[in-house]
């Protein structure tokens, strides 16, 4: 191992020899000299010699300084060629008798019969760290340690060339390479052969390499990796002194290992209507790249001919193509990707262009509107919008630590009665998202469904949110205008306005016995339409507080389960993101509710239910090979209906529910989910699903003939080798379950 400290100045004749305790006390060559080359000589198997370093300045000056008559002028880089002759050549005596002469050492016999060892093991070579010039601060310099199966050291030239299972580690950066060739003076590398660079969490491989140490910046051809979105930030600075400690499971020291222990940690979900999809969790963090040509420094990564995927596995179904890419750290927390035609593939054949050129990256996570291969978004809202509508997404701000886009919607459904030009046919949506402090958020969102400017009451819904966690809890202030609320069989209900505050607690777990337990209080301040059965039904809106707390406690039982098949390409992760389980469950569960309004009413509700869940097959064969279905069952036992609003009445007191999923061939699902209240026999809520099923994506379509609602969504699997999305329907449609709203 050879060890280089690169001190950032350093003038020649300041050099100093060490004493290091381990070693026998050192013999200095022709010390009486003194325009000779210092020189340490120790007994093999380790050999200690100290030389001239340059200044860091002198380094990259392209005119330096001429070198004394006493100091020997370090040579220029040499071409390629000679490193790929010196570099091949098996001849080590004559290679270490080159070394000897330049440097003025004379081994013995015996020492070089030691270094010439036939075991394969590495002469370590060590240049310790100068002394700086009187009257300089002293700095801690950059560590620079070499390790090879053979390396030939030229201390007049300083230039080291090694070959055989090279590794170079500067700080957080590792370079391995089966031929390598480092000149100190100018602090540059060359590598060659089966080049990887592991640079924090980004793994890059290629067949050739060339690094500079002062600049922070390299080049490597015929390139191919990992990029680690989370730590993008940290890894484009320059090097810093510590270990490499990549966690992904691309072992760096091990790069021809297959893949293995495939896992997906869920992954962006992208919606493309007016609801949202249900939450995978997780989100797109790891992708693999290959590129002609990858130029890289301290501020930016830019490469040639760019393939991207989220795809462990190759040939990718995926893949994100673009011409030149660049990407750029904005600021620790963000990250801008640029690229110039930019299209995304799918399974090697079609294509779709992103529209977007520029793609940023916060914290890690990506924006699921910047890739999004849909050009607008198509939904169907009967309720609000007429039917058919498709928006756009116009972002006015990016800084993550405020965000503001607005939504242009045209309402094609509106366009074809009304005419295509009518004030029918427009409406707008905003949100806002703004980081306040370290724990602090507030979001808003606003709509107009329609551009009736003169009717702004009927027209106009909004939500102002903030948040922050309270302890475990979570506590949300919140003020809403025409809230939109979904009351099972009663259907679309709104809320005139609602200011106030709720408390969620965590899931709690209790004992070990998959026992759970979460609850929440809410006071609120409410404007709203009366309960039809009210004493008040005869006005238009009535205004109450409204305070409210409520629990419910869980119980799940596992009754089988079968196996899953191997995460690979072929069994497990043919048609999906993670290997299915075959099992049946369980599910039990008891709610109570208490509400309190300001008229002297309250409403209370303890209510049971038992849902049956249970999935067959592994969705790897081609035909049949996947089946899920559920059977639940929900009735109140204690509590009437009494409260003094229409939103929040509870009518649906038992209710069946079930539905199915069934593989009908390859990657193409379909399903369904209903439920029925078994008192007055009306739907409370029935869903569609069309579901095109991959490892790595996924485009979901959902159609709710009850509340005349629609969504297209399209799902990209974060893999761990590499969220509820953000809702179409600004302010959301929110349910109401056991007098319980959910919150926003």
């Amino acid at each position: 191992m050879a060890y280089f400290l690169l001190p950032p100045e350093l003038p020649p004749a300041e050099i100093v020899q060490p004493q290091p305790a381990a070693l026998v006390q050192p013999r200095l060559e022709s010390a009486s000299a003194a325009n000779a080359q210092p020189t340490v000589k120790v007994p093999l198997p380790q050999r200690l010699i100290t030389a001239d370093l340059p200044a860091l300045d002198s380094a990259v000056d392209p005119s330096p300084e001429p070198a004394s008559a006493n100091t020997p002028e370090p040579s220029p880089e040499p071409p390629e060629p000679e490193l790929r002759d010196r570099a091949a050549s098996d001849d080590r005596s004559d290679s270490e008798s080159s070394n000897n002469e330049s440097s003025g050492s004379e081994l013995s016999g015996s020492e070089l019969s030691d270094s010439e060892s036939g075991d394969g093991s590495a002469v370590p070579l060590d240049l310790n760290e100068a002394v700086p010039a009187e009257g300089t601060a002293p700095t801690a310099p950059p560590r620079l340690e070499v390790t090879a199966d053979y390396q030939d050291y030229d201390p007049v030239r300083q230039v080291l060339i090694a070959r055989g299972n090279v590794q170079l580690q500067l700080g957080d950066t590792l370079l391995q390479a089966d031929k390598l060739w480092v000149n100190l003076f100018n602090r540059y590398a060359l590598a060659e052969g089966n080049v990887l660079l592991t640079r924090g969490e980004q793994i890059v491989q290629g067949q050739r390499a060339e690094y500079n140490f002062a600049q922070s910046a390299g080049t490597l051809f015929e390139a191919k990796g990992e990029l680690f979105l989370p730590a993008l930030g940290s890894d484009l600075s320059a090097p810093i002194e510590q270990p490499v400690t990549s966690r992904s499971v691309f072992d760096p020291l091990n790069p021809d290992r297959p893949i293995e222990g495939v896992t997906s940690a869920g992954g962006l979900q992208i919606s493309a209507g007016t609801d949202t999809l249900p939450n995978t969790g997780g989100g797109l963090r790891r992708l693999r790249f290959e590129a002609e040509r990858v130029v890289f420094d301290a501020e930016a990564w830019r490469a040639q001919n760019v393939r991207l995927t989220n795809d462990p596995f190759s040939p990718p179904e995926l893949e994100f193509r673009s011409d030149e890419v660049t990407l750029v750290s904005i600021s620790p927390e963000q990250d801008r990707l640029t690229a110039s035609r930019a299209r995304i593939v799918f399974d090697q054949g079609f294509s779709l262009p992103l529209l977007r050129s520029q793609i940023l990256i916060n914290r890690g996570t990506v924006d699921s509107d910047d890739i999004n291969p849909f050009p607008t978004r198509v939904g169907i809202d009967n309720e609000d919008r007429g039917g058919l509508f498709v928006e756009a997404s116009v972002p006015l701000s990016r800084d993550p630590r405020f965000q503001l886009e607005v939504m242009p919607q045209y309402l094609v459904s509106e366009a074809f009665e009304n005419g295509a030009l009518s004030s029918d046919a427009f409406g707008l949506g905003a949100t806002l998202e703004a980081t306040l402090g370290p724990q602090t958020r507030l979001r808003g969102n606003a709509e107009l469904t329609r551009f009736k400017l003169n009717d702004l009451e009927n027209n106009l819904r909004g939500n102002l949110q903030l948040q922050r966690p309270l302890g475990t809890h979570a506590l949300f202030v919140d003020y809403s205008y025409r809230d939109r609320l979904y009351n099972g069989s009663l259907g679309f209900e709104d809320v005139r306005s609602s200011l106030g505050a709720v408390v969620v607690s965590p899931v709690i777990p209790l004992g070990d016995r998959n026992l759970t337990l979460n609850y929440q209080a809410s006071a609120q301040y409410v404007t709203a339409e009366p309960s039809r059965r009210g004493p008040r039904a005869d006005e238009e809106l009535i205004t109450l507080g409204r305070f409210q707390a409520s629990a419910r406690l869980a119980k799940g039982f596992l009754l089988w389960q079968g196996e899953p098949l191997p995460a690979t390409a072929t069994e497990g992760l043919r048609y999906t993101p993670q290997p299915i389980v075959p099992r049946v469950t369980l599910g039990t569960s008891l709610q109570g509710v208490g509400t309190y309004y300001t008229d002297g009413s309250i409403q209370e509700l303890l209510a049971g239910d038992v849902r049956l869940d249970a999935q067959f097959g592994h969705l790897s064969r081609s035909f049949l090979d996947y089946t899920r279905f559920n059977i639940g069952y929900y009735r109140a036992f204690v509590g009437e209906d009494d409260s003094p609003f229409q939103f929040d009445r509870a009518v649906d007191r038992s209710i069946l529910s079930f539905g199915l999923v069934q593989q009908v061939y390859g990657p193409l699902l379909l399903g369904f989910q209903t439920s029925i209240n078994l008192d007055t026999s009306e739907a409370v809520n029935t869903e569609y699903i069309f579901e095109y099923s991959r490892r790595t994506y996924g485009l979901v379509v959902r159609y709710s003939p009850t509340r005349e609602t629609g969504s297209i969504g399209f799902r990209l699997s974060d893999f761990s080798w590499l969220g509820r999305s953000d809702p179409f329907d600004s302010p959301r449609i929110r349910d109401v379950e056991g007098t319980v709203v959910e919150p926003q």
